[in-house]
């Protein structure tokens, strides 16, 4: 039997992404992840939260949750512009911290949070899990294993149905943030960054579409709201290690464009950012075959294992290593979105300052298993 001892985990925010991914993902990790209790601004969401998990305690008030000596680390499922101050509440309160994306809505407020966890040996994760997918890690092992000969350039794209027909609150992400590249993107980007480190210069082009738009779904249905951060953006990538890429980000509609493709001087590998077990082609590069990768037997039937990141974070926090989910490269990713903005507003190629170190390969035996 392991002598690991779970990590005593508060949920705060109890909304969409909490009850339908991260909740119960994380009470499958009982291993890694002890979900001591809830908190939410509407008592009722929170109250549903323990029931599901037949036990954990009702915070009626934030404060309770940082007061409570129980709790070691705080999942902070909050909506975006909560992301910051939450977290930030939570380190000084001495709570260990993993944040949905973005980990907050500028590069300032994100050198902020790493500088009071690290001055209080706190760690700081952030989503998404995805480069965590036993299939992603399958890609990853084929590249360095030099199955497309040198890599030299990756597309990515997260593009989707109008967000405001499908989503109760697609306001929030639209007039909140820096744009849709720190929301949405943050699955091929955080994937092309595992893969190939930080990103030093970019160029591009970020802008609103559709000026008004009207929520089309929920208790808001009806109601007009005008967007006020570019929800089309179009980037190019220089990586620091030579690599060259393309990101395409939008909620103004569908694309062919693709997901993810990694192309090498001896083929490419097709996959998905965001689901695990999805499927992977390779294309030849000099030949017209195109084959499937088999998947691993360990991969998840097409989905993102939202609770795969704070199990790996647990376990961070008992080694005392950096979560591979780390708050440095979720920093990289809201600079990239910060800068996308910049050189389309300038009309020229901007470079970044925010570097990190590429999480480490998952081994034969994953931290969370």
């Amino acid at each position: 039997m392991s002598s690991f001892k779970p990590v005593r985990i508060a949920i705060v925010g109890c909304g969409m992404i909490a009850k339908n991914g991260y909740q119960p993902r994380c009470l499958n990790y009982k291993n890694k992840i002890e979900l001591a209790g809830y908190f939410d601004q509407d008592k009722a969401r929170a109250e549903e939260f323990q029931k599901i998990a037949g036990g954990g305690k009702v915070y009626a008030k934030l404060e309770d949750v940082f007061n409570d000596s129980s709790v070691e680390a705080v999942l902070n499922l909050t909506t975006l512009d909560g992301h910051y101050p939450v977290s930030l509440a939570a380190l000084k309160a001495g709570k260990n911290v993993y944040s949905e994306k973005p980990v907050s809505i500028t590069t300032p407020q994100a050198d902020e949070l790493i500088r009071e966890a690290e001055s209080r040996k706190l760690k700081l994760g952030c989503a998404p899990s995805s480069p965590l997918g036993y299939e992603q890690q399958n890609v990853w092992s084929r590249i360095r294993g030099g199955e497309i000969g040198t890599p030299h350039t990756v597309v990515g794209s997260f593009s989707c149905t109008r967000l405001e027909y499908w989503h109760p609150n697609a306001d929030v992400f639209m007039c909140n943030g820096v744009s849709v590249i720190a929301d949405a993107a943050p699955y091929p980007l955080t994937m092309m960054t595992t893969y190939f480190g930080p990103v030093v210069r970019v160029s591009g082009f970020s802008r609103i579409l559709i000026p008004e738009r009207e929520i089309q779904t929920g208790p808001k249905a009806g109601t007009k709201f005008k967007p006020t951060i570019p929800n089309h953006v179009m980037g190019l990538l220089e990586f620091e290690n030579g690599v060259r890429g393309y990101i395409h980000s939008g909620w103004s509609g569908q694309s062919t464009v693709p997901a993810l493709e990694i192309q090498g001087t001896d083929g490419s590998f097709l996959l998905n950012p965001h689901n695990d077990g999805a499927g992977v082609k390779f294309l030849s590069a000099k030949s017209h075959e195109s084959q499937p990768i088999p998947t691993p037997p360990k991969a998840m039937n097409n989905a993102l294992d939202w609770g795969k990141g704070v199990a790996d974070f647990a376990d961070a926090i008992r080694t005392n290593r950096t979560p591979r989910c780390s708050a440095y490269q979720a920093r990289h990713i809201v600079e990239i979105a910060e800068k996308l903005n910049e050189a389309s507003d300038k009309g020229t190629s901007v470079k970044l300052t925010t570097r990190f170190d590429p999480p480490a390969p998952i081994g034969e035996v994953a931290p969370w298993e």
